[in-house]
């Protein structure tokens, strides 16, 4: 299966096993990083979807958790997988892998590695 054929399938997996539940709700914090189970909130997702496709044998360095301001002025966050057909967020909010230029974020930072470097597209 190439990369960007199983980074869909997860983000579908995903997306529709998990609800979404707040920190606050779920552990009465403002912010909580836990892979998701049942529950999460966009974080949750991202670290899962993450988790599974490292799983799958998806190379770590293709996968970057990363912050953004969404059109609604929420603080987000997303997964980048870096696949043979672009690069793809893998957005809780959106059922498909969405193109960085589709979505209309102000991009912040993400993670590789256990670095934080700045974003944009």
């Amino acid at each position: 299966m190439n990369k960007y054929s199983l980074a869909e399938r997860i983000q579908l997996l995903v997306n529709e096993s998990v609800t979404y539940k707040s920190d606050l709700e779920q552990y009465s914090r403002p912010e909580y990083w836990v892979i998701a189970g049942t529950f999460g909130d966009c974080e949750d997702y991202a670290l899962l979807k993450r988790a599974m496709l490292l799983e799958q044998g998806f190379d770590a360095d293709k996968l970057h958790l990363a912050c953004c301001w969404c059109e609604t002025g929420e603080y987000h966050c997303v997964l980048i997988a870096e696949t043979s057909s672009g690069v793809y967020i893998l957005d809780s909010r959106h059922t498909w892998p969405m193109l960085p230029t589709m979505l209309g974020y102000t991009w912040d930072k993400a993670l590789r590695g256990g670095e934080w470097y700045a974003v944009s597209f």
